[in-house]
């Protein structure tokens, strides 16, 4: 089950709306409910692509308040994403086993919840607390690895980029939301998915990716001016591949 994983979404409104497909392919398999919520944390005052949201069970609206954004709303996108990834990261916590954060413009394989849970177990027996996960990765990523059926492999942290879907065990959370206020919001030193990476340097950390990615990048429409980038190592349907991991 997931219902000890905080699942959160940082969210902006933008003209094209990814989020209804977001939601529609992470509850496929994992139904939102008050047994399993998600919290959507707003980037800006201006919710009103959550509206629709607000009255269903499971899902809870994160606002940004006036007083905060009034403090943010002159900073380049870039480190107002850093803060809405900190809000994330900062949230009062009701799982007990770990925080898995996403953007509001993903869609999920068929079968990634099994498999995700999967892989956890197995790093969970292998590292205990100590880690980090992508379940996205642009890159080029174990095109051997997952065909011989490994579900994850070791990701260098110098070349992490891509906040699509990351989870984080309470550990780990809890350091690098210390890490990015003083690296990313007191000063703002680079992207916070580059900060990610320095931290888990600096902390002597491990980071994996799940192989193959389970969530894809559908947003073309950015909402901070990035190069377009998806998973080159996403497989849309992963049932077929559980069964056989070593």
């Amino acid at each position: 089950m997931l219902n000890d994983i905080n699942v959160v979404i940082s969210t902006v409104r933008r003209e094209n709306d990814y989020l209804a497909e977001t939601l529609n392919s992470l509850s496929a398999e994992q139904p939102i409910s008050s047994d399993n919520p998600v919290c959507l944390v707003a980037g800006s005052p201006d919710t009103t692509h959550l509206d629709c949201y607000r009255s269903q069970p499971g899902i809870s609206v994160i606002e940004m308040g006036p007083s905060t954004w009034s403090w943010i709303k002159n900073y380049h996108a870039l480190k107002r994403s850093a803060w809405n990834c900190y809000r994330c990261l900062t949230l009062p916590v009701a799982g007990t086993r770990g925080t898995l954060a996403l953007e509001d413009d993903i869609h999920f394989a068929r079968g990634w919840r099994a498999r995700f849970i999967a892989t956890l177990v197995e790093l969970e027996q292998r590292c205990g607390a100590d880690f980090v996960l992508a379940i996205y990765s642009p890159w080029l990523l174990a095109t051997e690895e997952h065909n011989h059926g490994k579900i994850f492999v070791e990701y260098s942290p110098e070349r992490y980029f891509g906040m699509q879907g990351i989870y984080y065990t309470s550990k780990t959370r809890q350091g690098f939301a210390k890490y990015l206020k003083i690296h990313g919001l007191v000063t703002f030193e680079k992207l916070h998915d580059l900060l990610l990476g320095d931290y888990l340097v600096q902390a002597g950390l491990p980071l994996f990716a799940t192989s193959p990615s389970l969530v894809q990048h559908i947003g073309q429409e950015s909402s901070l001016d990035n190069p377009w980038h998806d998973s080159h190592i996403f497989v849309e349907d992963v049932t077929t591949l559980l069964s056989g991991h070593s």
